[in-house]
């Protein structure tokens, strides 16, 4: 998804509801995408797109590691706007 105003929207509205952490992710690579959806625009992640896969360690009562797969475009508004506007 181009739609950056969109994205960013989705962003916001996915850290409020608690579907992607607001804090940074404990572990994150990039490779081809592997079939999975995207957990901001869910649309599939295809062979030739890049894709990120973040992992966040749960806390100590629920032990483990919580992953998300996303668009490179997707993960890059994730990671301005979990960071909130400048300043």
């Amino acid at each position: 998804m181009d739609n950056e105003p969109v994205l960013r929207e989705r962003v916001q509205a996915a850290i409020q509801n608690g579907t992607l952490p607001a804090k940074r992710p404990d572990r994150s690579w990039v490779g081809a995408g592997i079939g999975f959806r995207c957990a901001l625009c869910t649309q599939p992640i295809r062979r030739h797109d890049r894709e990120v896969q973040t992992q966040f360690e749960r806390d100590d009562s629920v032990p483990g590691l919580d992953t998300f797969h996303l668009h490179l475009r997707c993960f890059t508004v994730w990671e301005l706007e979990r960071r909130g506007p400048p300043g």
